[in-house]
């Protein structure tokens, strides 16, 4: 009997067995039956989407929800023929407004446009990556490669179209990206070899890109662009302009070095525009680097030794070197100073800054002199000396007095010439200055 009953408890554990296998089987025959019934509805959409734009009028509303469906699925979305169709499906919402535009002016989704073909190209590079796989023997046979490439190369143009449409609405960074569609043709694996690099419309393009990057204010985008096409540019203004913009763009993003870079390039290959060689030179002089300024003041003049702003700031150079020299006697040192400021006074005459600075430093040495002077005990000496004093002090007189009908709102002119009218005995020109100086000074 126990020999029975463990034979029966061995049957039923064996038949609960076989029952638990079996609805796993089942289980697992479900879910396949549900996966293979769910592929076969994804690729049913793929050709759903087909249907819906081959037909007229094309439903490309309805063949758009088909394919998205489609390029969800994780089985269909590893097809070629899927992306193929997707992107014929945006190629077709993209040639639905272009006929709406050619009939009715205007009135196609120019947006829409635009963002349907770069969806369909990148939907085709899909495509052909997945047509080009290795099938299970090894073998590729991709079946859509003319296809894509006729059809690739059919909506090239439509890009630029695209990013202008863009560019006039403001929209500078759509307009970059369209621009950028185009400008990447050459480097799509199924056009290689076709010659697309050497296309000149993509130096265009990348110039459109800098300037629309420009006024985004995405000078990082602008300066990658500016500095591919900045040798590329034909015309000598439109080069300047070029380099001029680049440099703004890095002393935008704070690129020192890139930015110094670029002016020098600029002062060399521009010599006669200034833009450069100015900027070179306010930027050592701000952090009192005075010999690299004075390196390209020279170069500059030796291109342009008629500008009287460069023989100006040269002698203002000159003469922050001179009062940091060790030197006793400085002289000349002070000679080489005046001389620039004289020659800027040469090419310009009525120059305020550079007549000032050679006012200013008369007027100092008779200041120092005068000091001097006031130290001394004797009386009949001192008046002896101090009647001396004078001719130092005409020296400067001339100079401030043009230099203040220059800048007559120039309270330092007018201080100095105050100065100078007092040791010069000169009383009602004191006065003037004097009065003058007050109405300055009480300015708001």
């Amino acid at each position: 009997m126990k020999k029975a009953c463990l034979t029966d408890a061995t049957k039923q554990q064996s038949f609960l067995g076989f029952v638990v296998t079996n609805k796993v089987l089942i289980l697992l025959m479900a879910l396949l039956l549900f996966s293979g019934v769910d592929t076969f509805a994804q690729k049913k959409n793929v050709t759903k989407a087909r249907a819906n734009i081959m037909v007229e009028p094309r439903d490309t509303k309805t063949a758009k929800e088909a394919i998205l469906l489609a390029l969800k699925d994780s089985t269909t979305n590893k097809l070629a023929n899927t992306w193929y169709v997707a992107g014929e499906v945006y190629y077709a919402i993209y040639d639905e407004q272009q006929k709406i535009e050619w009939k009715q002016r205007n009135s196609g989704d120019r947006a829409l446009m635009g963002n349907a073909l770069k969806k369909a190209l990148e939907c085709y590079m899909k495509a052909d990556s997945l047509d080009r796989l290795p099938d299970n023997k090894g073998r590729v046979k991709p079946k859509f490669s003319s296809k894509i490439v006729d059809r690739t190369l059919s909506f090239k143009l439509a890009f630029p179209d695209a990013g202008a449409y863009y560019y006039n609405k403001k929209d500078y960074l759509n307009a970059i990206d369209m621009f950028e569609q185009y400008m990447r043709y050459p480097s799509i694996p199924y056009l290689k070899g076709r010659g697309l690099e050497k296309d000149t419309m993509i130096n265009l393009l990348k110039f459109n890109s800098a300037i629309s990057a420009t006024f985004a204010k995405r000078m990082d985008i602008a300066a990658k662009y500016f500095e591919e096409v900045k040798d590329s540019v034909k015309s000598d203004d439109d080069r300047a302009m070029v380099y001029a913009n680049l440099s703004a763009a890095y002393e935008s993003m704070k690129d020192t070095t890139n930015m110094l870079r670029i002016y020098q390039l600029g002062a060399r290959k521009f010599p006669r525009e200034q833009y450069y060689t100015n900027n070179l030179i306010n930027h050592y002089i701000a952090r009192n680097s005075l010999p690299d300024a004075l390196t390209w003041i020279n170069s500059s003049l030796e291109q342009d030794s008629k500008s009287a702003a460069l023989w100006n700031l040269k002698g203002r150079i000159l003469e922050k070197e001179m009062d940091k020299s060790t030197l006793t006697d400085k002289s000349d040192l002070l000679k080489g100073v005046l001389a620039c400021y004289e020659k800027a006074i040469e090419i310009d005459p009525n120059f305020a800054d550079a007549l000032g600075s050679i006012g200013r430093i008369y007027y100092n040495k008779a200041v120092e002199e005068l000091q001097k002077v006031n130290e001394i005990k004797d009386d009949k000496k001192y008046k002896a000396e101090k009647t001396k004093l004078k001719v130092s002090f005409e020296k400067a007189r001339p100079y401030f007095e043009k230099a203040l009908q220059q800048s007559p709102n120039d309270k330092d002119y007018v201080t100095a010439l105050r100065g100078i009218y007092y040791n010069l005995d000169n009383d009602a020109k004191y006065k003037e200055m004097d009065e003058l100086y007050r109405q300055l000074t009480t300015k708001k």
